[in-house]
């Protein structure tokens, strides 16, 4: 019963992703509220092939019916390469900002 069921959710990347096997995962960690958390994960789709990078994020504030719900995205490598840009630049411009050398920052 499953392996058919599993071909054809399969089929779709959204939930080929988000019911696939988690094969790696980083340390949580936690934002500015002990309760925020994010977490990197590596997946294996449903079609046993595909591999995605995933977010785990609960977010520090949340407005809505559901409480503080964790939430996930799934990126493929080439989304997940941009993001560490991303993040890479973000972190420049922190300390361009700050007027610091990351050398100079503690942590």
């Amino acid at each position: 019963m499953w392996g058919p069921l599993k071909k054809i959710l399969a089929q779709s990347k959204t939930l080929g992703s988000s019911l696939g096997e988690v094969v790696f995962e980083t340390r949580e960690l936690t934002g500015q509220s002990s309760h925020s958390l994010f977490q990197w994960r590596i997946k294996k789709g449903l079609d046993e092939k595909s591999l995605f990078v995933s977010l785990m994020l609960r977010p520090d504030t949340y407005a809505g019916p559901e409480g503080s719900p964790k939430n996930y995205i799934s990126f493929d490598i080439a989304t997940a390469e941009q993001a560490r840009a991303n993040l890479d630049r973000c972190i420049t411009e922190y300390y361009r900002l700050a007027g610091v050398r990351p050398e100079q920052a503690s942590g």
